[in-house]
C-alpha cells in the first residue's frame, strides 16, 4: 500500500519529534547519573555524612605525621589505627550509598507483572 507524500512527511515529523524527546530524556537521565556519581565520590559528602569519622581520620593522620617515621612510636601506631578505623567506616558508608543507588535505579515490577508471576 503506497502512502501519499503528505503522509510520509507527517510520519517523518512524528518520528523526528519522538526521537528528539527520547534524546532529551536520555540526556536528562545521563546528567542525573553523572551528578549522583560526582556527589557520591565527593569527599564533602563523606565528611557531611560522617563528621566524627572525618575528624578522627584527620586527627589520626596528624598524629601519625607528628610521630615521624619511627615505626616504634606509640603515637604513630595510635594515629594509624585511628585513621584505618575511620577509613573503614567511610568505606562502609560508600558501599551502603552505592547499594541504595543500585536499588533505586532497578526497575520495579508493575502490579500486573507481579500477578502474572504468581499464577
Amino acid at each position: 500500500m503506497l502512502q501519499s507524500p503528505a503522509d510520509l512527511q507527517r510520519r517523518k515529523r512524528e518520528l523526528r519529534l519522538r526521537i528528539g524527546r527520547l534524546r532529551r530524556r536520555i540526556d536528562r537521565h545521563a546528567r542525573a547519573v553523572q551528578r549522583e556519581g560526582e556527589r557520591l565520590l565527593s569527599w564533602r559528602t563523606v565528611v557531611r555524612q560522617l563528621p566524627g569519622n572525618a575528624v578522627l581520620a584527620a586527627f589520626g593522620f596528624g598524629l601519625a605525621l607528628a610521630a615521624g617515621l619511627s615505626a616504634r612510636s606509640i603515637a604513630r601506631w595510635v594515629g594509624l589505627r585511628m585513621m584505618r578505623h575511620s577509613l573503614r567506616q567511610g568505606q562502609r558508608f560508600v558501599w551502603a550509598e552505592l547499594h541504595r543507588i543500585w536499588s533505586a535505579s532497578s526497575p520495579r515490577p508493575t502490579a500486573a507483572e507481579e500477578a502474572v508471576g504468581h499464577d
